[in-house]
């Protein structure tokens, strides 16, 4: 079964080719996956997991860069 994620759902668009993600659902998996197949692009997990999907695809210039200075443990 596929569902297509609805405009007013704060998704990003599949980083390689632009396309708007769909869900499908195996068994008790949930998949939102581009639906451009040859992209491979998709993140599977018990529950709709949007989250994961905008960390994934967003593009380097939407990431902040931390601050922080790095601290050697060793």
């Amino acid at each position: 079964m596929i569902i297509p994620v609805q405009p007013n759902i704060q998704c990003e668009n599949c980083i390689k080719c632009g396309n708007r993600p769909h869900v499908e659902q195996h068994k008790k998996y949930w998949v939102l996956t581009c639906p451009n197949k040859s992209c491979k692009n998709f993140v599977k997990a018990l529950t709709i997991d949007f989250a994961t999907w905008n960390r994934l695809n967003k593009k380097a210039n939407e990431i902040p860069a931390t601050t922080e200075t790095l601290k050697r443990t060793a």
